[in-house]
């Protein structure tokens, strides 16, 4: 095949400003294209001379087929190509040494059927090391099998036998006859484990997921998801362990003529034409592009009802972006973390009602190789051993979900995923009482004090719904606060529908700080002029970032951010002693919230105050609300209107006991019967709390007056 009808180049900027140049070989465009391309002799040589013949081309990428082979592949396959005129040399010294030396040219020699396979190397074989260096070791193992009684013959031999050696020692020195001198795995071949690291066998579009479920491993849930709802999950128990077994069906598995449709499914795949484009698509764009390829096809070539035709032709456009597996998990709602921890691994998942669950899904090395190219492209960052992790965030019409993919050389395995959902689920208040996140009257002080622009920090541990909680706090703001956002990845909600007005700032993350100019510690500092009134800081994780929240909040902004911590005093040693802030500002915190995850149950375990009255005995908190394991409620510590808060609120606002209490007794009835009553649209229940603000900033009456009617409009039943 003429190389320059199936190869281009295109020129990309790094992440560090640089130009690289990135090779493409398209072999759909070649005549002689093989099913397997990466495990046939003449596609690799292909592939092989297309690289000797660039070697001096400076290309940092070659994308073939499925494999993105990486700077050091290439660096590895060049430098093979720079020995190759010394091993020729040597080689036809070899070969011409019964030509040109030989006193018995004429007689038959004891040992020159051993060089046959030396005379028969072509030009091309050149290009491919392995097919040389096989050829050198077996002459170089038959050296020892030969006896010869001639004198001149035997000096012949020690020399040939040093010319072999020369040039195996070149070959030894060579990375890449190392590592085909470590591999060991003879059923698939050295070179596809070699550009992908570590090859699996590529199964059918279900094998990966087969379950037997027995009596004893009852299904629990059942569920339809995605789009057309092309997939039904099925959660089991699994005998004497915690953790569940998640698989997932599609649409047609109990269909009788399942083989047919997954022949329909594999012939429209393999039929659909791979698209070209000049930039970089968006992943929803591409899918949805190749389902309507897949629908049109459908509809010349197969007689199907039109639900079909269009399951058919989704499931047919992910299996063209090797996205079939992955992707059924990235739209269940439910799911909300993914993790896989190295290429021999099975994908397992948290579930957010079935907690920790296993899968028997395995991805292929090609499958592995799409999610490492997905991520470089839409990241804009690279992923080698120069940048061994990327994080990146992906949200679309399918999905919303912050990837993170870990390789070599932190990576022991070469590859790990971790892929949190963002927000495709949202929390309400409503939500979180009844699945006992938070009783009435903590939430009814919680309000009261986010009215107030009480600073609110949350903490625990992670997957303990510090995110979730901070979101729920989030929307029930007034409609009019203005409030400013700061985050590394934005997990914050999108309240555009719920009439609230959002400022966002996205900022570099922990390890993109290449510039301190838009680092998240230089943003908050700026948000003195913004006039926010809240600020909603998302995760803290640096000593600059916790410098920069406190002096915002010495300065009087407040706002909600998170922090991981074990507990709260956990959390203050790390102020002190790792970021190095003065216990001074520590009051500046206000509220302090511990979360904590008991199996597949978070909850808030304690509300606390920060007391600058106790520092100096060491004791930097008073606990306001705590969980109690035993009855499984909340125990409130001390009385709400002697906290330190409302102390200081007194001091700029007429709060007599009286009033706080009428307050606070009205919004743990409004939280109690959200309780109690079926869900509320979301809208609805957002709504409600911007009308309650409304009142309660005018008097308790008209709060009063306002509930009253509200209430008699709805129904328990309802």
């Amino acid at each position: 095949m003429i190389l320059k009808n199936v190869s281009y180049f295109q020129e990309k900027e790094n992440f560090a400003g640089k130009r690289e140049l990135i090779q493409f070989i398209d072999c759909q465009k070649c005549i002689s294209r093989k099913e397997n391309p990466s495990a046939n002799n003449r596609c690799l040589s292909c592939l092989l001379y297309n690289l000797f013949l660039h070697k001096n081309a400076n290309i940092s990428s070659i994308s073939w087929n499925d494999f993105l082979i990486e700077s050091y592949q290439i660096e590895i396959l060049l430098e093979y190509f720079k020995k190759i005129k010394k091993i020729d040399k040597i080689v036809q010294k070899i070969v011409n040494m019964r030509t040109n030396k030989c006193r018995f040219e004429e007689f038959k020699c004891g040992f020159s059927t051993n060089f046959a396979e030396l005379h028969r190397i072509k030009e091309s074989d050149y290009y491919d090391p392995l097919q040389v260096y096989k050829v050198i070791s077996e002459l170089d193992l038959n050296f020892n099998k030969i006896e010869l009684n001639n004198l001149i013959c035997r000096n012949c031999k020690v020399y040939l036998e040093k010319l072999t050696k020369n040039i195996l020692t070149i070959f030894n020195n060579l990375r890449v006859i190392q590592y085909f001198k470590d591999y060991h795995n003879k059923d698939v071949n050295f070179y596809t484990h070699f550009l992908s690291k570590i090859v699996y066998d590529d199964n059918c579009i279900h094998e990966f997921q087969e379950y037997n479920s027995k009596e004893s491993e009852p299904l629990l849930k059942t569920y339809k998801i995605g789009k057309y709802d092309s997939f039904q999950v099925n959660i089991y128990q699994r005998s004497f362990e915690n953790e569940k077994f998640y698989k997932i069906n599609m649409f047609f598995e109990e269909d009788k003529e399942k083989d047919y449709i997954e022949k329909i499914i594999n012939n429209i795949e393999l039929n659909i034409e791979g698209a070209e484009f000049d930039r970089i698509i968006p992943l929803e764009t591409l899918i949805n592009l190749y389902k309507d390829k897949s629908i049109e096809l459908l509809n010349s070539k197969f007689n199907l009802p039109e639900l079909e035709i269009k399951r058919i032709g989704f499931l047919a456009s992910l299996k063209k972006l090797h996205l079939d597996k992955l992707f059924p998990i990235l739209v269940d709602d439910l799911v909300e973390e993914i993790f896989l921890d190295s290429p021999d691994d099975n994908i397992y998942v948290n579930h957010q009602k079935y907690g920790r669950c296993r899968t028997k899904i395995k991805l292929t090395s090609i499958e592995i190789d799409r999610l490492k190219t997905m991520a470089r492209l839409y990241s804009g960052k690279r992923l080698d051993y120069m940048n061994p992790s990327i994080k990146l965030v992906i949200k679309n019409e399918y999905f919303y979900c912050r990837f993170a993919i870990d390789v070599d050389p932190i990576q022991l395995h070469n590859f790990a995923l971790d892929i949190r959902k963002l927000n495709k689920n949202i929390f309400t208040i409503q939500d979180l009482l009844k699945n006992g996140t938070l009783d009435s009257l903590m939430a009814a002080f919680l309000y009261f004090s986010i009215l107030r622009k009480i600073n609110i920090t949350i903490t625990g541990e992670t997957d303990t719904g510090k995110t979730t909680l901070i979101n729920t706090l989030d929307l029930l703001t007034p409609k009019e606060f203005r409030k400013i956002y700061v985050e590394n990845v934005t997990e914050s909600l999108k309240q555009h529908d719920f009439d609230k007005h959002q400022l966002k700032y996205q900022v570099d993350s922990l390890e993109d700080h290449l510039t301190q100019k838009y680092s998240k510690s230089n943003i908050i500092k700026t948000l003195l002029h913004r006039t926010p009134d809240i600020i909603y800081l998302g995760e803290i994780l640096t000593k600059e970032e916790s410098e920069a929240m406190f002096h915002c909040l010495a300065a009087g902004l407040k706002g909600f951010q998170t922090i991981h911590g074990n507990n709260i005093d956990s959390l203050i040693n790390r102020f002190l002693y790792h970021f190095h802030i003065d216990k001074s500002c520590l009051s500046d915190l206000d509220l302090i919230i511990l979360m904590k995850k008991d199996q597949n149950k978070r909850r808030i375990l304690s509300i606390s105050e920060v007391n600058k009255g106790n520092f100096k005995g060491d004791k930097y908190y008073d606990s306001i609300f705590n969980y109690d394991p035993y009855s499984k409620t909340w125990k409130l510590s001390k009385s709400l209107y002697e906290t330190k808060i409302m102390n200081e609120l007194k001091k700029n606002e007429n709060l007599p006991k009286e009033k706080f209490t009428a307050i606070i007794t009205i919004y743990k009835e409004i939280f109690e019967f959200i309780t109690e009553i079926n869900s509320l649209n979301k809208l609805k229940l957002i709504d409600l709390f911007h009308k309650i603000s409304y009142h309660s900033f005018i008097s308790i009456d008209s709060l009063n007056q306002f509930w009253a009617e509200w209430k008699k409009k709805r129904d328990l039943n309802l």
